[in-house]
């Protein structure tokens, strides 16, 4: 009989250490995420209207949704968009999570597809791909985006974005 009360506190003490858990954890905010703007390294040419945009990023959120390219004719157009659904977001799923402290790499390719294999020289951690036309002399920034929740009034807001990254002119 002892043997059969055992039992049952052993199955019910983790259940109830789960409970209590959740009831007393105070640790959490209804205020929105901030994610970390990236940092642009540089910009390459690797074929014609091609480009490789090489950045440095840590953005370790559970929603991470990606980087949105921003491009003007000066780098205050490309910084501070009039309309930030003007941007051009990465092609979903990602290849990969920027989560560590490592230099990572975006395709910018005006003709949608799978990411393009990495040449010679080309930084083999590529994030993804982003679809946009660039000319010479355009002012590129990124944003990284997170999907956000308002737990408060059960809406979802489709994007929180960063503060912009610094900017680079295309060569």
């Amino acid at each position: 009989m002892n043997l059969f009360l055992s039992g049952r506190t052993l199955c019910f003490f983790p259940i109830l250490l789960s409970v209590l858990s959740l009831l007393s954890c105070y640790n959490y905010s209804s205020n929105r995420i901030f994610t970390t703007p990236p940092t642009l390294v540089g910009i390459t040419s690797i074929g014609t209207g091609v480009y490789e945009l090489r950045l440095r990023a840590g953005n370790p959120e559970a929603f991470f949704n990606g980087y949105t390219l921003y491009t003007g004719s000066s780098a205050d157009a490309s910084r501070n968009p009039s309309d930030f659904s003007s941007g051009k977001g990465c092609q979903l799923p990602l290849n990969l999570l920027p989560n560590q402290p490592k230099e990572y790499s975006i395709e910018v390719n005006p003709t949608a597809g799978p990411l393009a294999v990495p040449g010679p020289g080309e930084n083999t951690n590529r994030v993804c791909k982003i679809v946009a036309t660039l000319n010479s002399g355009d002012f590129v920034t990124l944003r990284s985006s997170v999907i956000s929740l308002d737990l408060n009034s059960g809406t979802k807001d489709i994007y929180v974005f960063s503060m912009p990254s610094n900017t680079l002119q295309v060569p």
